[in-house]
């Protein structure tokens, strides 16, 4: 039985971050900077519109806090599901230092991941259709929040320096067909005339305009039609800085003696040693949108395929 399965696996998360608990209470943290990501609400989702995102930072975090966050796999507020997003959720971007124990703490650490994976796994096995398989899992476990109990936790085996945290904003390009834009634009207007109290007029009217021009325009010698998208809201990042063992060959490291690595950051960053330099993660304010072209492909002149639509879609050549 899936519902037996998925308690079973959930419950060894539960138990293997138990054990992360206990080695803190013996490895005392000598940093311990945990933040706090405000979410984001089901209609700043819905028109992707968002004023800014508050960060609240604790620089001496305990080993509760540290705890708390590993275990948010579900939401308890049930209200709460019906007013924030739960494609953008709650991140916990921090770092969590102890003096010793690297070895033990590596095993703990990738035992929890297992465990996660193991839980992802369960889930996908509920059912192959979308849709049964989340009702099943959240009549099983509810309020769930699949990417919290899916996040991997990172840790840093070498010393590190330094430590900057920072938003990113995830952009893409592909080159697509028409037939391809067509059957996306069909699915969005699809999803937008849903539900009449939620249709916004303005974007089928953009997305009909879009459907015709495809079904209609020929494209000339050079041109290419391409789906670009940045994310509308941002997601926090680490920058690492790590000393290099002694007698490894530099990898294209930023600085001579250290290696240098960007990831994502919505769990608190482990590691073991010297407390490194860190830069805390400050709020984040929209940035002030220009045209939508892209700085690094100059030797291209990107043209909106409806002006003014935000689509994402444009009709690209080569100049």
């Amino acid at each position: 039985m899936a519902s037996d399965e998925l308690l079973e696996y959930r419950d060894q998360i539960l138990m293997r971050i138990a054990q992360l608990r206990s080695f803190l209470e013996v490895h005392g943290p000598v940093l311990s900077v945990l933040s706090t990501v405000g979410t984001v609400t089901r209609r700043e989702e819905r028109l992707k519109e968002l004023n800014t995102i508050e960060v609240s930072t604790n620089s001496n975090a305990s080993i509760d806090d540290i705890i708390k966050v590993l275990e948010d796999l579900r939401v308890e507020d049930m209200d709460a599901l019906s007013r924030d997003s739960t494609k953008v959720t709650t991140k916990y971007p921090g770092l969590i230092v102890v003096p010793d124990g690297a070895e033990q703490l590596g095993i703990i650490i990738r035992s929890i991941n297992d465990a996660k994976s193991e839980f992802s796994s369960a889930m996908k096995r509920v059912s192959n259709q979308k849709n049964l398989r989340f009702e099943e899992v959240h009549r099983t476990l509810p309020g769930l929040v699949a990417m919290h109990s899916t996040r991997k936790i990172l840790f840093m085996e070498s010393q590190l320096k330094k430590v900057t945290f920072a938003w990113r904003l995830n952009r893409n390009q592909e080159v697509k067909k028409p037939e391809q834009l067509i059957s996306l634009l069909e699915r969005r207007r699809a999803a937008q005339v849903k539900g009449a109290a939620t249709t916004d007029l303005t974007v089928v009217s953009n997305i009909d305009r879009a459907l015709h021009r495809l079904e209609n325009h020929t494209l000339k010698d050079g041109e290419e039609y391409r789906l670009c998208r940045t994310n509308t809201f941002p997601v926090p990042i680490a920058h690492l800085f790590a000393y290099r063992p002694e007698g490894q060959e530099r990898m294209g490291g930023k600085y001579a003696e250290t290696d240098y690595s960007v990831v994502k950051a919505s769990l608190p960053i482990f590691a073991v040693g010297k407390v490194p330099k860190v830069s805390f993660l400050n709020d984040w304010d929209p940035p002030k949108l220009e045209a939508p072209t892209n700085q690094r492909k100059l030797n291209h002149k990107y043209t909106e395929l409806v002006s003014g639509a935000d689509l994402g879609i444009f009709i690209i050549i080569k100049i």
